[in-house]
């Protein structure tokens, strides 16, 4: 039961990172969306807008985990044991 729950949390997780990111760029933030907000910090640890496509791979990346580690056949797979709340953390942070 309590690897059901770590699937479903992972699953529920997952769609709550893809929504609220989706959101940020489907509804700019006062007009801007992501890249751009980050296009007005003048700092070395921000980088360039284009730089951000790359989290369409990451998403993917993400989406493609979240769906194997949903199969019964993985309910019990250590490693997803092992990450599975770290991953949820994760997804919960990016959302925020």
């Amino acid at each position: 039961m309590k690897n059901i729950t770590r699937q479903i949390a992972i699953v529920l997780s997952t769609l709550i990172t893809l929504t609220v990111n989706g959101l940020a760029n489907g509804l700019p933030l006062n007009g801007l969306n992501t890249g751009e907000i980050s296009d007005r910090f003048e700092t070395y640890f921000v980088p360039a807008g284009y730089v951000f496509s790359i989290w369409g791979l990451i998403y993917l990346g993400l989406l493609a985990f979240t769906i194997y580690q949903a199969l019964p056949s993985q309910s019990e797979n250590p490693r997803l044991v092992r990450v599975g709340w770290g991953v949820v953390i994760a997804n919960l942070a990016n959302a925020i």
